[in-house]
């Protein structure tokens, strides 16, 4: 169950706090680390009983859902743009070569390349240093993210014309389309 083996279905802050130094979390530390772990607990005790239940606890689940499919969908539309070397779309984004980029120049960098999506959230997630920086390493991680069609495995793209489908207008248009 939710707080181990023989449990009563609830975990306190004092159990998410312990279960947090358990699997070696270190994503909250520093000085304001009581309050963002506080602030977290309280977002899933929305009633404020001083417990989460498997319920609660479950919404942790709906969001990393929401956050992956938001980096699918950024990884996805930067393969639109730069084709399958994210090196590439690094580069165009990187404006000043620095080899990271604040959460400025990254919002910069994706309203000029057009894209209109949680830009910030994707920042949030590949940020993993909590600098609030960027690193091409940190980026890179985006690889595994890439839609089958886009990976260098892949197998080629296929055309579709006339001769192929039944389904194209008289006009014979060529369409490529990921296979």
């Amino acid at each position: 169950d939710i707080d181990g083996v023989g449990g009563n279905g609830f975990i306190t802050l004092r159990e998410f706090e312990e279960g947090l130094t358990e699997i070696g979390c270190t994503k909250f530390d520093g000085p304001n680390r009581a309050q963002r772990i506080d602030a977290i607990f309280r977002y899933l005790d929305p009633g404020g009983e001083g417990s989460v239940s498997r319920e609660e606890w479950d919404l942790l689940n709906q969001l990393w859902k929401e956050f992956d499919l938001s980096i699918k969908e950024f990884v996805h539309f930067l393969c639109l743009c730069f084709g399958p070397d994210l090196h590439e779309a690094w580069t165009v984004m990187d404006e000043d070569g620095s080899g990271e980029m604040d959460l400025d120049e990254w919002t910069a960098a994706v309203q000029k390349i057009g894209y209109f999506g949680p830009a910030n959230v994707v920042f949030a997630l590949l940020d993993t240093t909590d600098d609030n920086n960027i690193s091409f390493e940190e980026f890179a991680v985006l690889e595994k993210h890439k839609p089958d069609s886009f990976k260098e495995d892949a197998a080629p793209r296929r055309t579709y014309s006339r001769k192929n489908t039944d389904n194209v207008s008289s006009r014979k248009p060529t369409a490529v389309l990921g296979g």
